[in-house]
């Protein structure tokens, strides 16, 4: 005769922790604080626009909506690794991605609308490009933030 145990479940929670890892909570907590930083950042647009993903002993993982943005935030990189290592004292490589598209409802990317942004964004795009050296990207950069403003 087979004796049948009766096992209740585990509440959600207790399964969570199990998969979660042992310093998740400080983890997350530092993550916020890199995230703070960014948001905190009024002298530029598109660090606002920062998601901080993923913070390593080594790296600092960031997310941006778009190319173009992600392309900004690598021209200024230098600049966001002095600026983290005055904050935090850490010297950080960055490595930097794309959030993905939402899909639109028939389950097709959107490709044919471009993406429009504020005006102090694109006024961003439009002075850094005063400093780039070759005048045929200086010009796209230009048109681009022409392009991308968002018309009220």
């Amino acid at each position: 005769m087979v004796v049948k145990t009766k096992k209740s479940p585990l509440p959600v929670r207790a399964l969570f922790r199990r998969l979660l890892p042992e310093n998740f909570l400080q983890k997350r907590a530092l993550i916020q604080h890199y995230q703070q930083f960014f948001e905190s950042q009024a002298s530029d647009a598109v660090f606002q626009m920062v998601t901080v993903v993923n913070v390593t002993e080594q790296y600092l993982h960031v997310s941006l909506p778009n190319p173009t943005l992600a392309s900004y935030f690598r021209l200024h990189g230098e600049q966001v690794k002095q600026l983290i290592s005055d904050q935090f004292g850490v010297e950080l490589q960055i490595k930097i991605s794309v959030r993905p598209e939402v899909e639109s409802e028939a389950g097709l990317s959107s490709l044919s609308t471009l993406p429009h942004f504020s005006a102090s964004v694109c006024e961003q795009i439009n002075n850094s490009a005063d400093a780039v050296e070759d005048d045929e990207l200086k010009q796209a950069l230009k048109s681009l933030s022409r392009t991308l403003r968002h018309k009220d």
